[in-house]
């Protein structure tokens, strides 16, 4: 009995189990909703409808304002021109006062200083075929000029420049150097030369506003107890401010020459562009004009510098300083030196290099530039800078940009070294 029982408990275990099976297969035999698999698809690229092509394919902008054009300029801008003003710009003094134009009596010339020759108002010309002879002058100038930059100024990317002064005369009258008789040059005369010039000459008539260049004080002003500078009367009626500023350690001062009156006295402050004088015509001078110095280091005859490379240049100007050398680097004296504009194909101006005399009495290179000519007031432009050395003719281009000095040396060039002759 107990084996029967034994035997159906093993039949019932069975069943449980293939029927547990059945159900599970059951389960799974029934229909399931489809699996959806996405395959992720990429449409053909299409060209943009609003591409820079397809917009002016369709025309846009044909009825709309068309843009302006600008030819390109290929002259030089001449600025409008206003009739200069060349009357005084004070109440000159009556010729009684003066005594036949000179404030003082002026004893005869000590030696030393020599008179300053006559300045020249010939106008320079834009005739190219003009060539300059030694001493001549071509090339254009302008009735008008425009305004001098503000100082002090030193846009130059090594820090050589040093315009530090503004200009003594009113913007109405000449205030630039006349081109016949430059720094460190003896003058158109070469058969007569005059003198080194050791300064600018400016012509103006008498009784024109003379204003201080930089702030400082007046260390000199012409007196009827006083009237000698520096022993000579060559200079005439003289101003000379010792400035409240110098350079590299060196102290600066400007002088005034051959006024009319002063209008400041010794000891006075003075601040950039006041006025300390009127132009005239004493001393040694048989033409109105104001004679301007920069002296360094020393307030002597022979420690001028060239006022080109410490006046600012006008606005749309600049400056260009350079040497004539021969090809072992010597300085060439005396050396006509022509500018060539490159936008006008004509002379802009024409200088000679300095007169190096080496003696106390001298004209200085710039410490910065170490040049031995040098063109004032160029405008901004491409130029040839040009010489004829020996039958050799030098030339160099440069670029001139605004309140900056650029810097330009002419040097034949050097003759192969013979080589010895080696023989096995």
């Amino acid at each position: 009995m107990r084996g029967q029982m034994s035997g159906f408990a093993a039949t019932l275990v069975v069943v449980v189990v293939l029927g547990g099976f059945g159900l599970l297969l059951y389960h799974n035999a029934r229909s399931t909703a489809p699996l959806r698999v996405i395959i992720p698809t990429q449409s053909t690229p299409t060209s943009a409808g609003n591409s820079w092509q397809e917009v002016f394919r369709s025309g846009f902008g044909d009825n709309t304002t068309p843009l302006p054009t600008i030819a390109i300029p290929t002259q030089r801008y001449n600025a409008p021109t206003l009739p200069p003003n060349l009357g005084p710009t004070t109440t000159p003094v009556p010729a009684a006062e003066l005594g036949n134009g000179v404030l003082f009596t002026m004893a005869p010339v000590s030696t030393g200083v020599t008179a300053t020759p006559p300045p020249s108002l010939t106008p320079r010309t834009t005739d190219a075929a003009q060539v300059m002879e030694p001493g001549g002058v071509v090339g254009p100038t302008d009735e008008w000029r425009p305004p001098p930059l503000t100082p002090p100024l030193n846009r130059d990317p090594l820090g050589r420049d040093h315009y530090w002064f503004t200009r003594p005369i009113d913007s109405s009258g000449v205030n630039y150097g006349l081109p016949t008789y430059m720094y460190g040059s003896d003058g158109p005369d070469t058969v007569n030369p005059s003198r080194v010039h050791t300064g600018l000459d400016m012509s103006n008539e008498i009784g024109s506003t003379v204003r201080a260049t930089g702030a400082g004080t007046v260390i000199f002003a012409s007196t009827d107890e006083n009237p000698y500078f520096q022993n000579t009367s060559s200079y005439g009626v003289v101003v000379v401010i010792e400035h409240d500023f110098g350079w590299q350690g060196q102290p600066l001062w400007t002088l005034y020459a051959h006024l009319q009156r002063p209008l400041v006295q010794t000891g006075d402050h003075v601040e950039a562009g006041n006025p300390i004088a009127l132009s005239g015509n004493s001393g040694h001078s048989s033409g109105p004009h104001l004679h301007y110095e920069i002296r360094m280091g020393e307030n002597r005859y022979g420690s001028s510098y060239n006022p080109v490379l410490w006046v600012v240049p006008y606005v749309g100007y600049g400056t260009i300083a350079g040497r004539v050398v021969t090809e072992r680097g010597n300085l060439i004296d005396d050396q006509p030196v022509t500018l060539w504009s490159l936008s006008t194909g004509s002379v802009e101006t024409v200088t000679t290099t300095y007169i190096l005399m080496d003696n106390e009495n001298d004209v200085n290179p710039d410490p910065n530039w170490d040049e031995n000519f040098a063109f004032g007031d160029v405008p901004v432009g491409r130029y040839n800078v040009i010489t004829t050395y020996e039958g050799v003719r030098l030339s160099r281009t440069v670029n001139v940009y605004e309140g900056m000095t650029t810097f330009v040396e002419l040097r034949p060039l050097e003759a192969a070294t013979p080589q010895p002759v080696v023989t096995p």
